[in-house]
């Protein structure tokens, strides 16, 4: 575990510092480093432009929708005669809204991993972890441990 933590925060130090990272070839910068970290082959690279496209698209009807209920809600709150049944029903909904958009995160990114090698699940779950421990570094820093 170490070895590949060690690896993969090598890896990503020269990632960070490559020209590839830098480099403009029409892909929006996330979807380069992306592809220059995980070393995706330009087949995977679109599976990952496919997957943010797809995800996008039935992500709207779902952000509108939520939109449309804390708009309703906030209205709502802000009349003195405000139902509570609505005002429950609305949270209710907004909640349910929440869940659709956390298993179509889930469902494309578990369809993307698919097509990813081993070594390149690996890379991806080394970010997944430093992702969990990033909000702690700040504080390590304020006591002088990093």
């Amino acid at each position: 575990m170490r070895k590949t933590f060690l690896i993969s925060a090598s890896l990503l130090l020269m990632i960070l510092h490559s020209p590839a990272a830098r480099a403009d070839d029409g892909l929006p910068p996330p979807i380069v480093f992306v592809s220059t970290f995980l070393q995706l082959s330009p087949d995977q690279t679109m599976a990952l432009i496919t997957m943010i496209q797809t995800r996008d698209a039935a992500m709207q009807p779902i952000a509108a929708k939520v939109r449309a209920d804390q708009e309703a809600l906030g209205k709502l709150l802000q009349s003195p005669d405000a139902d509570p049944a609505t005002a429950g029903r609305l949270l209710i909904e907004l909640r349910s809204l929440e869940s659709q958009a956390a298993s179509v995160a889930h469902e494309a990114a578990a369809h993307f991993e698919s097509v990813l090698t081993p070594d390149q699940h690996d890379r991806l779950q080394f970010v997944r972890q430093a992702a969990q421990v990033e909000p702690a570094i700040p504080v390590f820093k304020a006591v002088g441990l990093l």
